[in-house]
């Protein structure tokens, strides 16, 4: 099996190797994979924990495996803000994307100035604004009002099936990018997070803890309130469990399966 990196700033994770069929998740620049057969100018990938699909064979450099693990050990930033712009130092970077979206790992190779140089896996230097960036966090957050701070940036953002950036969620897709920021991988989809974590009772519902409905997930804010990426919402939204409440869920209620908790 080949090993690649993803070289687009975002790139559809398909069901099946056609543009019309489902879009299952996405992957970000320089995300790893491991690739499978070829089809219909599409590619089989195959992401670290296993969840796979087909990614436009555009979107994928391939490398050796050697050296896939060593530049994945460069990659100690990541992207802070909704997108961050690059700045091509000259034409042979033509083939970069002009901009990387919110949660994008990078690597630091120096400073200059309020900047950063980087270089992407074929070795094209880019510069990216210090202030788009942080260090990857080592350890887990552990305080759930970090998580409840980073989900409210997306207030407002549209709702997408298999979305995971800023210009489209889908439920589990925004759990799961909001997670990992912090340093927490969870599954790709709702029913594989369902069985993440502690069961919590509904009355000891927490901020950060994970509400799950018939098909559906969200972030619990309190224990009336939660945050989540709804299509029937048109995006990323704040409602309540309390039925007494303005932003009431009724359907959601109807559907409750149960809490998760997922911080240490």
């Amino acid at each position: 099996m080949k090993h690649g990196i993803i070289i687009k700033n975002i790139a559809d994770l398909r069901a099946k190797p056609d543009f019309h069929s489902e879009r299952k998740s996405q992957l970000l620049f320089n995300e790893p994979v491991k690739i499978g057969k070829f089809q219909n100018r599409y590619c089989r990938v195959i992401q670290p924990d296993g969840y796979f699909g087909w990614v436009s064979e555009n979107a994928v450099k391939i490398v050796s495996e050697t050296k896939q693990k060593n530049y994945l050990l460069t990659l100690k930033y990541r992207i802070k803000t909704k997108t961050a712009k690059i700045n091509k130092s000259n034409s042979s970077t033509a083939s970069l994307p002009d901009y990387l979206f919110y949660g994008t790992k990078v690597a630091n190779l120096k400073r200059q100035g309020s900047y950063t140089v980087s270089k992407d896996s074929e070795g094209n230097s880019y510069k990216l604004s210090m202030n788009n960036a942080e260090l990857l966090k080592t350890s887990k957050v552990t305080n759930p009002l970090v998580i409840i701070k980073e989900s409210k940036k997306f207030l407002g953002v549209p709702y997408l099936w298999g979305g995971i950036s800023p210009f489209g969620f889908d439920c589990s897709g925004f759990v799961r990018t909001i997670f990992r920021t912090s340093n927490i991988e969870l599954p790709r989809d709702s029913k594989d997070q369902y069985k993440r974590g502690q069961k919590i009772a509904f009355d000891n519902i927490k901020p950060a803890d994970l509400l799950f409905f018939k098909g559906h997930v969200a972030i619990a804010i309190d224990k009336d309130k939660f945050i989540h990426a709804s299509l029937s919402e048109g995006g990323v939204a704040i409602n309540s469990l309390n039925p007494y409440k303005i932003n009431y869920r009724k359907d959601l209620h109807e559907t409750y399966l149960g809490a998760r908790r997922i911080l240490p």
